[in-house]
């Protein structure tokens, strides 16, 4: 595909103006689209995202450092140039959060858990130990090597972000006695 045409003359164009990729498509159901790569291929044809794709035949020039194509539409294989937009990362995250696009997604919210606990500096027993110890937050955080604005968080209950010593529901299988 060298050109919007080409790749319009692959889709199905629907009522509401999206078109929707019939060629091959990747795992998660976005186009996988053989075009002009201005980014990494200096116009070379190349296989790519249907939506960085599109970009490419549309500007014929690379997506900027710090720049992210994405699909403004629900469709996954929307081809749609008017459906596609080009912005910065931190834009991107922000018409995320503005949308609510990834809220709600079960997969999301158990990583984000996992990466919460992967960042979690002491395990459930240090905390309790942190808690109930009478020694100074100097001398705690020298001996778990830690920082004591760490400790004074765990101390006041503000950090929750704990590890798991069995999985994520090893409580619930155990009964309550992890």
């Amino acid at each position: 595909m060298r050109t919007l045409e080409e790749i319009k003359g692959r889709c199905v164009i629907t009522d509401d103006g999206h078109w929707l990729w019939r060629g091959a498509l990747r795992h998660d159901g976005r186009p996988n689209i053989y075009a002009p790569d201005y980014t990494r291929a200096d116009g070379g044809l190349r296989t790519q995202c249907g939506m960085r794709a599109v970009w490419h035949c549309a500007n014929k020039k690379a997506v900027p450092d710090g720049f992210r194509v994405f699909g403004t539409c629900d469709e996954l294989a929307c081809c749609n140039p008017a459906h596609i937009k080009c912005t910065s990362v931190v834009a991107y995250g922000a018409w995320l959060q503005a949308t609510g696009k990834l809220k709600g997604q079960t997969t999301r919210i158990l990583a984000n858990r996992a990466i919460g606990r992967q960042r979690a500096l002491l395990t459930p027993e240090q905390i309790l130990y942190v808690q109930t110890s009478k020694k100074t937050g100097v001398a705690l955080a020298d001996e778990l090597g830690v920082s004591t604005s760490v400790l004074s968080k765990y101390r006041r209950g503000q950090s929750i972000a704990v590890r798991a010593d069995g999985g994520l529901f090893s409580a619930l299988i155990s009964g309550g006695r992890a």
